[in-house]
């Protein structure tokens, strides 16, 4: 059997040692929200880096396409090759946009 004295002893640790648990507790929920975060600040930064070359890159094709001389074409041709133009910068687009979901979702399911 346990005394008294030894009872309240053993009630005093144990709520020292519940403190304890539930600072250490924080510290590690803390530490896995600030690798969240920078996570997330990393993978939102290399989308804008993406973003950002994607469309420079769709930008100079289109001048390199756009820029190009074709002097038998009719007014009609040349509607026709810009809007095929603007469909493979669309299509670029598409599959950048579809990209980016896939990696939300990825992070979303963490």
């Amino acid at each position: 059997m346990i005394s008294e004295k030894a009872f309240r002893k053993w009630q005093k640790r144990q709520s020292a040692i519940e403190e304890q648990e539930q600072a250490r507790a924080r510290a590690d929920i803390g530490a896995e929200i600030d690798a969240a975060l920078v996570e997330i600040r990393r993978i939102r930064e290399r989308e804008e880096t993406q973003a950002r070359f994607l469309h420079a890159r769709r930008h100079e094709t289109a001048i390199r396409q756009l820029g190009q001389p074709q002097p038998g074409l009719t007014e009609a041709q040349k509607r026709e090759r810009h809007a095929e133009i603007r469909r493979g910068v669309e299509r670029d687009v598409a599959a950048f946009e579809a990209e980016r979901q896939q990696l939300g979702d990825a992070i979303g399911r963490r």
